[in-house]
């Protein structure tokens, strides 16, 4: 069944759990993240992220999620990830999304916090929840330490939370979008500072390259939602370029159903990685 955010996170962050939330941009990912979850009879994420609306249309995108979330009495959640436009915020809440991310971490914090303050006003009036980002997580960043100065402020995410009226809040702490060259650097301080005096549910972007044991620690202080592409696409990919290799290729249906098979197993070690089973 199709929920918002806060019907699975705010369950996960008292329970000391997370939940995963997966990018989708076609059939094929929407399927193995739908899968991964059944199997494992666990609530998921599925993540559109608004730099897929150029290969992907976002009501069909919709259409796909809500059929195959009305199959399960599972929650699921259809967010849309990391958008600047409020426009495409307006589309994807008449297309069906049931929460939506306002990203505005690249603007000054008076702006991000006045414009996340009316995303969310619009939002809840329509049962839809809303994630914002305060410090800047980067993309495309793979040095192993992010500079100090991109994390999330203390001050700054109490401030916000309390006059946004906002569901999640990702922080910044040293995670990245992408892959790392080494092992990143994690401000569990920082974070625990955060989480001390912030309630609802925070939120990790760049969950792909990260050991087990700085998940896991994370989850520890409240972290309720983590989301994951990269690894993900990468294994896929991987079993494309296999596939590709041989003598004989193959059919293209069979080509995305292995690949498909691959994301599957991808995201039930996640799955499993943050529900601790």
């Amino acid at each position: 069944m199709l929920v918002n955010l806060n019907e699975v996170l705010v369950p996960a962050r008292a329970a000391g759990y997370t939940v995963g939330a997966f990018n989708i941009y076609s059939l094929e990912t929407i399927e193995a993240v739908y899968r991964a979850a059944v199997d494992l009879d666990t609530p998921v994420i599925f993540a559109f992220g608004e730099q897929y609306i150029d290969v992907a249309n976002i009501k069909i995108i919709a259409a796909m999620v809500r059929e195959m979330a009305g199959r399960t009495t599972l929650p699921m959640v259809l967010h849309l990830d990391h958008c600047k436009s409020v426009d495409v915020i307006y589309q994807a809440v008449q297309a069906g999304f049931s929460s939506v991310m306002f990203d505005g971490s690249k603007l000054p914090f008076a702006e991000n916090l006045a414009r996340t303050k009316e995303v969310v006003r619009f939002a809840h009036a329509v049962g839809v929840t809303v994630e914002a980002e305060l410090g800047s997580v980067p993309f495309g960043h793979t040095e192993t330490v992010v500079p100090e100065e991109y994390l999330t402020k203390v001050d700054e995410a109490v401030k916000f939370v309390a006059e946004t009226g906002v569901d999640a809040l990702a922080v910044a702490i040293g995670t990245a979008h992408g892959e790392y060259k080494g092992k990143p650097k994690i401000y569990h301080d920082r974070l625990e500072e955060i989480a001390a005096q912030v309630s609802i549910p925070l939120v990790l972007h760049g969950g792909s390259g990260v050991p087990d044991e700085d998940i896991l620690k994370a989850v520890s202080m409240g972290v309720a939602k983590i989301n994951v592409n990269t690894q993900i696409s990468a294994a896929a990919v991987k079993k494309i370029k296999e596939i590709c290799a041989k003598e004989k290729p193959g059919h293209l249906s069979d080509m995305l159903h292995e690949a498909q098979v691959v994301m599957v197993e991808e995201v039930k070690g996640f799955v499993r990685l943050f529900r601790g089973i």
